[in-house]
């Protein structure tokens, strides 16, 4: 398992992306949770994507809870970028929980519900705050690291006080576990109060954010907070290529 040394005693979790943990003095400290923060266009959704493929590549075990898209969907979207992610399904290494697909069980035409498996098929009306509460509280082997995309669903879905003690239960079995977990929430969408109730128990926000500027558009990160570490002061532009988001290693003033 590869961590890095962070020059005062600590490991670090490497992320998958390079440019990030060198901002983050190696990658981010084993059994933190952290709050992704992205209005729509942002890009969050790759940025997971790269940390699970990072953490297949180190190998961890991985989960991707989906409320958001269905499995395929982002299997293909890895492809495009080159993660192909198959064989790691394959051999148990990755492990998707569809609670896409279920959630329109319901609606979705016969043609498509027939291709469910009888297990999945009975699980239809399986309340999803209860399929995210088995996902991360799996037992796992060794290290691992997991993506809820998203938890705006549940804020859409639940009451506030379930969304806050179902994160809650999450960073408790990650510092536990030293698993590193990222929570998706779409910004922009929610209550400010909302948003601030959940970067407050979160050990780490990342916002992901979009500015035009003439005729480009100008994409920026903010380390907010992140536990045992000072953030940098400074927004860290980043651009997407064909290996997904690289950030560069130059600083702008907020």
């Amino acid at each position: 398992m590869d961590y890095s040394f962070d020059g005062r005693g600590g490991y670090r979790v490497p992320t998958g992306l390079l440019g990030l943990d060198v901002q983050l003095g190696g990658g981010v400290p084993p059994g933190t949770t952290i709050l992704i923060l992205a209005e729509p266009g942002a890009s969050s959704e790759l940025f997971a994507q790269q940390f699970i493929y990072g953490g297949l590549t180190n190998n961890e075990e991985v989960y991707y809870f989906s409320a958001e898209h269905p499995v395929q969907e982002i299997i293909e979207d890895m492809k495009t970028f080159g993660w192909d992610i198959e064989q790691y399904i394959e051999n148990g290494k990755m492990d998707f929980v569809d609670a896409y697909t279920l959630r329109f069980c319901n609606v979705l035409p016969k043609s498509i519900t027939c291709n469910l498996s009888a297990k999945d098929f009975l699980k239809q009306n399986t309340d999803t705050m209860n399929q995210l509460k088995t996902a991360t509280s799996k037992e796992r082997q060794g290290q691992y690291r997991g993506v809820i995309d998203s938890i705006s669903y549940f804020l859409r879905s639940y009451d506030m006080k379930s969304v806050t003690e179902a994160i809650e239960v999450i960073s408790s079995i990650g510092k536990l576990t030293n698993a590193v977990q990222l929570i998706l929430m779409t910004g922009g969408t929610h209550d400010p109060q909302v948003e601030n109730g959940l970067k407050s128990i979160c050990d780490g926000v990342i916002e992901f954010r979009m500015k035009e500027r003439g005729s480009e558009i100008e994409r920026t990160i903010l380390i907010r907070k992140m536990r045992g570490m000072i953030p940098p002061d400074k927004t860290i532009s980043y651009n997407i290529t064909h290996k997904g988001i690289e950030l560069e290693t130059t600083t702008r003033v907020l």
